[in-house]
């Protein structure tokens, strides 16, 4: 499932100007009798979870007689393409599965059913965060909140010990980071941490830039906190702290740096334990896990994936219902449990399962701290408005800044002009 994150979210930009302008069609309603068929489209999770979602299907269908479910399951890089065809044919699935930046086309166009009306009853069953993400218009909420990803931070403490760093505490915010990157990069002669595209944007969150203004029509980077953070990844870019390919060259994955052992830190879903134990299980014996850099100033990203429902479903009600049913907390508990992803559903995180266990399993460890943020209160929304397109310009715009070849503030300002330019035109 780990694939799912932000591959799909990556080619998000393809669905802005691809036949979805046009008139907003009219809210749909889901008021009616739950029957008839539906269709049911996720992203990336068969066949590992084939057995999970037939019996999902068969208990809703067993529950509402005269209901017909098809599922069917897409690969994560065909998912923003499929969405956007089938929109301009009309043949988009009754249910679907979306990450936000997938979703963004649609929930901007109001295009999809608002479960902030349609599903008000349930609103306060879910994370607050993971509700919100998916506010792409006015108070609007495009989606039910599904399965979620928020980070930990994950060391290596094999690289540690060596920078003379064993057994210090982890570092709480970005400024403690980049130091000990910098003793890490002397001592050690390894990277402390590698920035990326997609990751960018998250790290602005949590030092506090709001990334866009209230109604999401301006970009807000260009602040004081952004041009000190840039000029520190600046610096630090110079003494190695930072991976020189990584940045100046074409972008290569942080997980695959990490796994490799040329950084000591990297901030990223649970799930990405295992992707790090099958690249190297000789760093993943060196491997701890802490809370995440947003902890202490409750500014946690958080990635969600959501069911929603089109405006133009043949059969809004079941899918209405179909939707709440596969999202509920029974539901999504059973799915938390066999996966590495976290509920959306209060409830569920206030189960055993993500409560309690063995602090030495790092899988536990990474799923108890996420669950702890996620039901504290200590993640944070990043604007529906910063998806795949507002990450990659961004980025751009910033690299050379970090290399060393442009003036943060000046790197920050062009971002902020190109920035605002694309969120006026989405809204032409």
């Amino acid at each position: 499932m780990a694939k799912t994150w932000f591959a799909a979210a990556g080619t998000a930009l393809l669905l802005t100007g691809c036949g979805l302008g046009g008139s907003t069609p009219p809210e749909a309603d889901t008021s009616g009798e739950v029957k008839g068929a539906i269709t049911f489209q996720t992203i990336q999770l068969s066949p590992t979870f084939d057995d999970y979602l037939h019996g999902l299907i068969a208990a809703f269908e067993k529950a509402h007689p005269g209901t017909k479910v098809e599922w069917t399951d897409i690969p994560s890089d065909a998912a923003a393409r499929k969405v956007s065809a089938d929109s301009v044919t009309g043949k988009l699935p009754d249910v679907m599965d979306l990450d936000t930046a997938t979703l963004a086309p649609l929930g901007r166009r109001e295009l999809v059913v608002d479960m902030a009306a349609a599903a008000k009853d349930v609103k306060d069953t879910y994370v607050p965060s993971a509700w919100n993400s998916f506010a792409y218009t006015g108070n609007s909420i495009a989606a039910l909140p599904w399965y979620l990803n928020t980070p930990v931070l994950i060391s290596n403490q094999g690289v540690l010990k060596k920078a003379g760093l064993a057994g210090q505490p982890a570092p709480v915010n970005y400024d403690e980071l980049i130091d000990r990157s910098k003793q890490i990069a002397a001592k050690a002669k390894v990277a402390g941490f590698q920035p990326t595209e997609t990751g960018f944007p998250s790290s602005l969150l949590t030092i506090g830039v709001p990334l866009v203004n209230e109604d999401s029509t301006e970009a807000k980077v260009n602040t004081p906190e952004a041009q000190k953070f840039v000029a520190a990844l600046a610096e630090l870019y110079q003494a190695g702290g930072i991976p020189q390919d990584s940045v100046s060259a074409k972008e290569r994955s942080e997980i695959e740096t990490f796994s490799d052992g040329r950084t000591a830190y990297l901030e990223a879903g649970g799930s990405r334990l295992k992707i790090v134990k099958q690249n190297s299980p000789a760093v993943y014996g060196e491997v701890a896990v802490g809370k995440p850099l947003g902890d202490a100033a409750e500014r946690t990203w958080v990635v969600a994936h959501g069911l929603a429902v089109p405006k133009k479903s043949a059969n809004p009600a079941t899918a209405l219902a179909f939707a709440k049913f596969v999202t509920s907390a029974e539901n999504q508990l059973a799915l938390g449990k066999q996966s590495s992803v976290v509920p959306s559903t209060l409830t569920s995180l206030n189960d055993a399962y993500f409560t309690s266990g063995d602090d030495t399993d790092l899988t536990v460890a990474a799923r108890k701290i996420a669950a702890a943020s996620l039901h504290d209160g200590k993640t944070i929304v990043k604007p529906a408005a910063v998806d795949a397109e507002y990450a990659k310009t961004l980025w751009s715009a910033v690299q050379p800044a970090i290399i060393g070849k442009a003036e943060p503030a000046a790197a920050l300002a062009e971002a902020e002009t190109k920035l605002t330019k694309i969120l006026k035109d989405r809204r032409q």
